[in-house]
């Protein structure tokens, strides 16, 4: 069974490449926002685009995520990064991961799942409404100690999300 991890993309790559590390997916769709800032650049940026950063000074550039977690051939840029052109936008956010989660659920063979750590606000919102609208899994990738509200700093975890508190059809 063909384990794919839906994953949204924001200023910080290091949570992305650990839940991928911590989850071994077979495949990756990245959720990442276009544009000449976007940070779609994570994900199919030339060179090193993945920058570790100290306050303002760059201390490391790494390549792209999908290099960094060595995806390879199970990577294809037209068929596993879902473009958004409004991160900010909860509809269009909302409905291209949806109706994907849905393409991938008409196999039944996919065991699908989503990590909502990166992206804006807005977008990681909308990946949760598609997962539990769609009923598959959700991660999130932590620090183990979080003493920056800022971003989700080196020596993260990925776990599991409890949704069973959703309701269902008004219940």
């Amino acid at each position: 069974m063909p384990k794919i991890l839906l994953a949204t993309v924001g200023g910080s790559f290091q949570p992305i490449v650990t839940s991928i590390r911590s989850l071994k997916p077979d495949r990756v769709i990245f959720i990442a926002s276009d544009g000449e800032k976007g940070s779609k650049s994570q994900v199919i940026g030339e060179g090193t685009p993945c920058e570790v950063r100290r306050g303002t000074e760059v201390i490391e550039k790494l390549p792209n995520i999908p290099t960094q977690v060595e995806l390879g051939e199970n990577f294809q840029s037209d068929r596993d990064l879902i473009l958004i052109q409004n991160p900010d936008d909860l509809a269009e956010c909302y409905h291209l991961p949806y109706k994907y989660i849905c393409q991938l659920q008409e196999n039944s063979d996919n065991e699908i799942f989503a990590d909502y750590t990166g992206g804006t606000k807005t977008l990681s919102a909308a990946l949760v409404l598609a997962a539990v609208d769609c009923g598959i899994p959700l991660y999130l990738t932590i620090a183990a100690t979080r003493e920056n509200l800022v971003r989700v700093e080196r020596g993260e975890i990925t776990q599991r999300v409890d949704t069973s508190f959703r309701c269902i059809h008004g219940k």
